[in-house]
Parts: C-alpha cells; sequence; structure tokens
C-alpha cells in the first residue's frame, strides 16, 4: 500500500508544478524535456552506473520502452497545455480517466474481475469527463467559446494517458521485464528526452523558441517526482494486486488530493457542473474497482 501512496503524492506534485511554471515563466515544452533527463539521472543514481547497454536493445521489453518514450512526451505536454487551459484538477481527471482504456483491457486481454458494477462506472466516467470539462458560466461567453475550441487538448490527454497505462499492464502482465526496473524505467524517459532534444534544436536554431536556464531548472524540479511516479507504480502493479484495482485506486486519490489543492492553493473557480462531475468520477472510479 505505501506504493499507492507515494504513486499519489508524486503524481500530485506534477500537476501543482505545471501551475507554478505559468506563474515563473517557465516554458513548459523545454522544462519537460530537462524533465526527462534528470529522470535519467535518478535511474542513474539508483542503479549506480549508466542505466543504458547495447545488450539492452535485444531485450523483449525494448519496443515497449521505445513506444512509450515516443507517447509519454506527447501526453506530458498535453498535460501540461491542459493544465494551462483548464486547471489542474481538469487536467488530473482527464488523466486518470484512462481507467476506460485500462480496466476493459485488464479484463478482456488477461481475464481479470468485472461486473455490473463496473459497468456502471463506465458510464457514470463517461459523464463526468463531459460535465468536468464544460466552462464555468462566469468565464463569459467570448472565453467559453474559446475554451470549448481547445477541448481536444484534454481529451488528447485522456487518450494519451490510457495508451500509457495499457503498455504498463502489457510489460507487468507478461514479465517482460522487473517491475520497477530502471533500466526499463530510464529508457522510457530517455527516449522522450531525446526525441523532445531534437525539436527543441530545431526550434532554438530557427529562433522560435529561446533557450533559459529557467527551463532547465524547472526541468529538474519536474523530474525527480516524475520518476518516482512511475517508479513506485511499477512497484504497485508488481506487488501482486490486480491492475484494475490499482489504478483506480491511485486515481481516486489524485483526484482528491488535486481537487482540494487547486481550490485551496489555486483559487481555481469550479462551477456546480464542474463539482458533479468530480463527484460522478469518484463514483465511477469506486465502483470500477470493486
Amino acid at each position: 500500500m505505501i506504493y499507492l501512496v507515494l504513486s499519489v503524492c508524486c503524481s500530485v506534485l506534477l500537476g501543482f508544478i505545471f501551475k507554478l511554471f505559468q506563474r515563473f515563466g517557465i516554458d513548459s515544452f523545454q522544462a519537460i524535456i530537462f524533465n526527462y533527463f534528470t529522470c535519467v539521472a535518478c535511474g542513474w543514481t539508483q542503479l549506480g552506473h549508466f542505466p543504458a547497454a547495447s545488450t539492452d536493445f535485444k531485450s523483449p521489453w525494448m519496443p515497449y520502452a521505445l513506444t512509450l518514450g515516443l507517447v509519454f512526451i506527447s501526453g506530458f505536454n498535453g498535460a501540461a497545455l491542459t493544465v494551462r487551459y483548464f486547471g489542474v484538477t481538469v487536467s488530473q481527471i482527464m488523466q486518470k480517466m484512462s481507467i476506460l482504456m485500462t480496466v476493459p483491457f485488464a479484463i478482456l486481454a488477461y481475464g481479470e474481475s468485472s461486473g455490473p458494477e463496473k459497468i456502471a462506472g463506465f458510464v457514470l466516467a463517461l459523464l463526468s469527463i463531459v460535465l468536468v470539462n464544460l466552462p464555468s458560466g462566469k468565464e463569459g461567453a467570448e472565453n467559453t467559446r474559446k475554451t470549448s475550441s481547445l477541448l481536444w487538448i484534454p481529451l488528447l490527454t485522456w487518450l494519451l494517458s490510457g495508451v500509457i497505462e495499457v503498455l504498463f499492464i502489457r510489460v507487468q502482465k507478461e514479465r517482460l521485464t522487473e517491475v520497477g526496473d530502471p533500466v526499463f524505467i530510464s529508457t522510457v524517459f530517455g527516449t522522450a528526452g531525446l526525441v523532445g532534444l531534437l525539436i527543441a534544436i530545431t526550434g532554438w536554431a530557427s529562433g522560435r523558441i529561446s533557450f533559459s536556464w529557467r527551463n532547465v531548472a524547472g526541468g529538474i524540479i519536474l523530474g525527480i517526482p516524475n520518476y518516482g511516479s512511475m517508479l513506485f507504480l511499477l512497484m504497485a502493479l508488481g506487488s501482486g494486486i490486480e491492475g484494475s484495482f490499482i489504478f483506480p485506486v491511485i486515481n481516486v486519490g489524485i483526484i482528491l488530493t488535486t481537487t482540494i489543492g487547486a481550490v485551496s492553493l489555486f483559487h481555481e473557480h469550479l462551477s456546480k457542473i464542474n463539482w458533479i462531475g468530480i463527484m460522478l468520477a469518484l463514483a465511477a472510479i469506486l465502483l470500477i474497482s470493486l
């Protein structure tokens, strides 16, 4: 259970750090790139040596690690944009509603338990996604139209989060690598970092984006809890508890903690409809975990 708690704490920190990026003028895209290299450094520290070798490319988990790396950088940037335009709470809920993909996958592919409660949970989850993304009435008609035109951002965040969790379940169930293996984790982060760095170098060379050490510092601060969130999630999956239980329980903790923090620390405004959506999301996750 300790791994579940640690995973929740690290995941909540990520959303709050993204929120602070706006306040301190940090470019989230560049910070995300340096965050991934920080994650590789964490794996290096945990292992005691550089977490990569030529023999690793022959490992059965390598295709999954490379794919995850590509999806990771897209999903993380989607989460950052969701925080910017919709707030920390909506961003976390959309990521956690990825259980609409992961739980059916775990049930259909690996025969994990199912029942009418999970079906009811899916219906509530779908409804909650609509409600938590409805713009607040206080934003005004013009801002409402603007926000509505950006609904693809949280939806893409949801989709990519689901793909990531499905791949994690696949790696764990097929026992392609030891759960929590720093080499596997570092390869995922390293791939994401290299892809992002190539994009950034193009931007720096063309002058479209400018380098700043502030972005490097932001990436380091973001990278430590990011590495922890993945490490503790994989360790929880390897503890013998079903993935269809772990993901909902972690998601409930993240949504509750994030909502409290976003309202009290960042004074995010949530309409009554948004609050109903949050309650439905919690109810849905609890039902799916039964």
